[in-house]
């Protein structure tokens, strides 16, 4: 049917648009809006899609590979425990020239122990450094950290042989290293600290940095942790369990990756801005095409056809649907679908409606008088029935010349459900008058049981894709049978809509369809030639001839 309601994103009518027409397009005011909405829309998309950039993919995988100060963590790691092995492996007699002069040896090679010493119980007997001394280990307090493997870590140690210097001593076993302290560390201007984990105890101690408040089962899970608009990146070495642990918040984000923001942001602009100006454009395009369909119904541009709707049990024409038609001056047709979309799309369609009730009363005065049980049927959308417009038409077009309201269907689209109170109280009420509710494109749509009560509905006009499946498999024609049935059993007539073959034509007389419609009986014809064929009792344009029936005279109305 033709009152389908298909949004068609661009309409493209060459010959309408090269019209000179009025601009009706948005104002000014309205321009700059869409265009400075855009913009800042487009921007803050582009924005928040860099920032959910960042956080999910891009400073993960910068981080999962590590940097400087993963490596210098590595290094020293690394020396540590290698420096332990090898003062293990000295044979030399403790505290002997020897023995210190293979000390020395360790501590030279490496980049960040300062001083080896061997300890007997809680005192300190040498050192690389200082050789022969006494100190007790008492005096360094308790210790800062207890690793799993019983090595134990002092923080700013200041010892006897260096006075004012301060290290960090890591004693394991009858040996002890001072290393010698990091400074303050930082990627992307976010500082680094440096900390120290227990997972047996679950104790975790930061030694340098700001303060790390992860558990220890977090910090050892190798997974960026995101808090708020943080994200929090830890680093371990397994064998030692040293951790470093750095925070990125927007702050570091825009200092590292200003650049690319920046960027992406104008990006967005840019884009926003384009979307924003191919809406003014569909907006112009309509308002200009909606002003051609405007001025079309003044100019008689619009015209109705109409198209024979006929009885399958006498094969007599027992009414016709008005269909709607615009044809330009150059005698171009324009689609029902997009000059209805455009329409349905603003008040205009119930102009439109109320055309096709002033001339299609007009038009067929005499057959709808003289011929008592013909009826028409006019398209309406559920916009009708809250204008004013379109009830005053029926007044005026209708009840005013004398036309019984009972031969005239209104055909509400089941793709549009009436939703509201008031209109389904403006359908009771013109059923109560005495008009006709048919419910066009039956099966598409958002019928049910219920609704087609609310609606006191007369007639169903079952869609020609279910007409369309006959003879197949398929899962709508094993559906034809029910929507037949449901009918029947609700006392409500079916019209079948797109009959072309004669094997859909007995599949429907069979299955207890009452009318028909479509090209096996006649394409859609001006009112002349329906007022001829009503005067001479046939068809002269009807397909009917080219299968060897005929279609007979006025009979039972739908």
């Amino acid at each position: 049917m033709h009152w389908i309601p298909v949004r068609l994103p661009r309409l493209s009518i060459p010959n309408v648009e090269r019209t000179n027409l009025s601009y009706g397009g948005p104002s000014l005011a309205a321009t700059l809006t869409w265009l400075i909405a855009g913009i800042v829309d487009g921007a803050c998309v582009g924005l928040i899609a860099t920032l959910l950039g960042l956080y999910t993919y891009i400073l993960p995988s910068l981080h999962a590979s590590g940097g400087p100060s993963t490596n210098r963590l590595r290094l020293q790691g690394g020396e540590i425990q290698g420096a332990f092995d090898r003062l293990e492996a000295i044979s030399a007699d403790r505290c002997s020239p020897d023995f210190l002069a293979e000390m020395r040896a360790i501590v030279l090679e490496s980049y960040t122990i300062r001083d080896a010493a061997y300890r007997q119980g809680n005192v300190v007997l040498c050192s690389s450094g200082a050789g022969q001394v006494r100190v007790s280990i008492d005096s360094f307090g308790p210790p800062l950290f207890r690793a799993v493997s019983g090595a134990e870590t002092w923080r700013n140690v200041e010892l006897p042989s260096a006075p004012g210097v301060k290290s960090t001593i890591i004693m394991k076993g009858n040996f002890s290293l001072m290393v010698a302290p990091t400074g303050q560390q930082s990627r992307g201007g976010s500082p680094i600290s440096t900390v120290l984990v227990n997972p047996l105890s679950g104790a975790v101690t930061t030694i340098y940095g700001p303060r790390v408040g992860l558990s220890a089962a977090a910090l050892l899970s190798h997974t960026p942790i995101r808090k708020g608009l943080h994200i929090i990146f830890a680093e371990c070495l397994e064998s030692s369990f040293v951790c470093q642990v750095q925070v990125i918040g927007l702050k570091e984000i825009w200092r590292e990756f200003s650049l690319p923001i920046v960027l992406l942001v104008l990006l967005g602009s840019a884009i926003g801005t384009g979307v924003a100006l191919f809406i003014l454009q569909a907006q112009r395009r309509r308002a200009t095409f909606e002003n051609r369909l405007r001025r079309a119904l003044g100019t008689g541009e619009i015209s109705l056809e109409y198209q024979p709707i006929v009885d399958l049990g006498s094969g007599r024409v027992s009414g016709a649907e008005a269909l709607m038609r615009w044809t330009l001056r150059s005698n171009e047709k324009i689609p029902p679908t997009a000059f209805i979309a455009c329409a349905e799309q603003s008040a205009l369609i119930t102009d439109l409606t109320c055309f096709a009730i002033e001339t299609a009363s007009r038009e067929l005065r005499s057959l709808l008088s003289d011929e008592p049980d013909f009826v028409i049927s006019i398209n309406i959308v559920s916009r009708d029935l809250t204008d004013p417009r379109f009830l005053l038409a029926l007044e005026t077009h209708i009840v005013a010349k004398g036309i019984n309201p009972r031969r005239i269907a209104l055909e509400l689209t089941e793709r549009q459900p009436i939703d509201t109170p008031g209109a389904m109280a403006t359908i009771r009420a013109l059923h109560a008058k005495g008009y006709r509710i048919y419910i066009d494109d039956f099966g598409t749509g958002y019928s049910n049981l219920a609704y087609l009560g609310e609606l006191s509905v007369d007639t169903i006009k079952v869609d020609m894709i279910f007409t369309q499946s006959v003879g197949s498999d398929t899962i709508r024609a094993r559906l034809i049978p029910s929507i037949l049935g449901m009918a029947k059993d609700l006392g409500i007539s079916v019209i079948v809509e797109g009959i072309e073959t004669e094997e859909q034509e007995s599949y429907f007389q069979l299955s207890g369809a009452n009318f028909a419609q479509g090209w096996r009986y006649s394409a859609s014809v001006p009112a002349g030639s329906l007022l001829a064929f009503a005067n001479s009792n046939q068809l002269p344009w009807s397909l009917c001839q080219n299968h060897g029936r005929r279609v007979g005279s006025l009979g039972k109305g739908v």
